[in-house]
């Protein structure tokens, strides 16, 4: 009975218990409860609009088609025509479109929704429930990501309707491996933006930026090679390697680095850049807690 007496002693005070570095069987029940009601959440939220939905089926296809009817009249002849042979046009194209949703979850569907929280004068009593964070957005970053893969299918339904190029998938299992790959990092990068709003007033002018830049420097409807001098910038940015072998596994082509090396580097870009994100977001909220500044903006 003492040494009973002594265990529950040392448990009551924090000592040592075994699998103590695991997490209980009805914690993950609750984590998955919080990430499940985020979830619900967000698509009910998401479905009164219906304009809203409407317009990002309707203005995403229309806007790849100027896009790329736009790069391919003013490109100039010898640049990208060199890089780019005329069968693989339309897929380059394509490739970097879809990843350019994917990419802009990051911004406008996980930070963004952090800044509505604190226009809307919700995040502080969000942020106060006994909920994880982390958890909140996980829910709203499934639902964006179930949207942009319903749009990515409709939109590959139409384009291969309206003209006569179809989208083949070249090696579906690297695909699905980059693809995960990429959405880990995309919710790293994202967790990093919804930390930034705790700081920044102008977060719509980083966000802006920011995608402009990954667009004019990744590679995404142009080679990187014809960059120039700014194709060193463009080879320290980890999502330059995602959009090349997303874009690899897609349609194939060349790529910049031996795919052998180019993989394991996005799967490396892609834990670096969700732990970062996880630690920056944790150590941001806790210090604007301590302020009082959760709902400042």
């Amino acid at each position: 009975m003492r040494f009973s007496a002594t265990t529950s002693s040392n448990s009551s005070r924090g000592g040592p218990r075994s699998l103590a570095t695991f997490p209980s069987s009805s914690r993950l029940t609750e984590i998955l409860g919080e990430l499940r009601a985020s979830f619900l959440k967000d698509v009910r939220i998401y479905l009164r609009y219906p304009s809203w939905i409407a317009s990002e089926f309707i203005t995403l296809p229309a806007w790849f088609l100027l896009l790329a009817i736009g790069v391919a009249s003013w490109a100039p002849k010898g640049g990208v025509t060199a890089a780019l042979s005329s069968t693989s046009v339309f897929n380059f194209f394509y490739w970097g479109f879809i990843f350019l949703i994917i990419f802009s979850t990051s911004i406008w569907g996980i930070g963004q929704s952090i800044r509505n929280e604190q226009l809307q004068g919700t995040l502080e009593q969000l942020f106060l429930a006994p909920v994880s964070r982390v958890s909140i957005i996980s829910g709203r970053f499934a639902r964006t990501m179930v949207t942009d893969l319903a749009i990515i299918v409709y939109t590959s339904i139409l384009l291969g309707t309206l003209s006569h190029e179809t989208v083949g998938v070249q090696n579906p299992l690297l695909l699905v491996g980059v693809y995960t790959f990429l959405e880990l990092a995309v919710l790293g990068f994202g967790l990093i933006f919804a930390a930034l709003t705790f700081r920044l007033k102008s977060f719509n002018l980083l966000s802006n930026l920011t995608q402009f830049v990954v667009i004019g420097l990744c590679g995404l409807f142009f080679p990187v090679s014809i960059l120039g001098p700014l194709r060193v910038v463009s080879m320290a940015i980890p999502f330059t390697y995602f959009a090349d072998m997303f874009r690899y596994a897609g349609y194939g082509g060349a790529t910049l680095l031996d795919p052998i090396l180019e993989f394991p580097l996005t799967l490396a870009s892609a834990l670096g850049l969700f732990i970062l994100g996880l630690g920056y977001f944790k150590a941001t909220e806790k210090r604007a807690k301590q302020k009082g500044q959760i709902g400042t903006h």
